[in-house]
């Protein structure tokens, strides 16, 4: 049985790029049924909080060529990508290192003695907040990865709050408030491997 044909409709017009999956879109309106009680209308961001590798057709979204394009303006539709690491190249590696292990300390203390963390924060303080400077993003729409910078401060966008999984549409690669539209959500099969997707970019950075 298909996917019902105002739900198809829908998520065309609002996702062209990249194309979802009509299996896939049938099982999850199904599945959004049988698990919720819900008609899938009720419910029309749920493609949001899936991961696109698992919910998209493959090569219906980024240029496969994007790597060899020379200019940071894509042709066509905006294209719906979620964020796969985040880093910032504005702030030095070894910064963001001793910011990164100050708040896995104060974590493991936390931990170790039982606090919440509003009683964390009030005997030690608010956890440190990485430094802001310029973020780089890999952003992938399920097949295709690329890495894309903020030309601007997309205050929205934060090291150490915003998920990996987090959805973006956008038409270009060099980032900014008026060319990007925020979606948010998060996957958690990415969301779990964020630290050591982190730790790594760091660790290349220090050589």
């Amino acid at each position: 049985m298909a996917a019902p044909a105002n739900i198809v409709k829908w998520v065309n017009e609002q996702y062209p790029r990249p194309a979802l999956d009509p299996v896939w879109l049938r099982d999850c309106c199904s599945w959004i049924a049988s698990s919720y009680s819900l008609s899938p209308t009720d419910f029309p961001q749920f493609s949001s909080h899936s991961s696109l590798a698992d919910s998209t057709l493959p090569n219906t979204g980024l240029p496969q060529n994007i790597r060899t394009i020379k200019r940071a303006r894509l042709t066509g539709l905006p294209c719906l990508v979620e964020i796969c690491a985040i880093s910032d190249i504005g702030i030095s590696a070894f910064s963001l290192m001793n910011v990164r292990q100050n708040r896995m300390d104060r974590a493991d203390l936390a931990g170790l003695v039982g606090e919440d963390e509003e009683d964390a924060e009030e005997d030690e303080g608010p956890v440190p907040k990485y430094p802001r400077g310029m973020l780089r993003l890999e952003l992938s729409d399920g097949i295709t990865t690329v890495e894309a910078v903020e030309y601007r401060s997309i205050p929205q966008l934060e090291l150490g709050v915003t998920p990996l999984g987090y959805k973006i549409r956008s038409g270009v690669i060099f980032l900014e408030p008026q060319t990007i539209e925020l979606k948010g959500h998060q996957t958690e099969d990415h969301e779990v491997m964020q630290d050591e997707i982190f730790l790594r970019s760091l660790r290349r950075r220090l050589g």
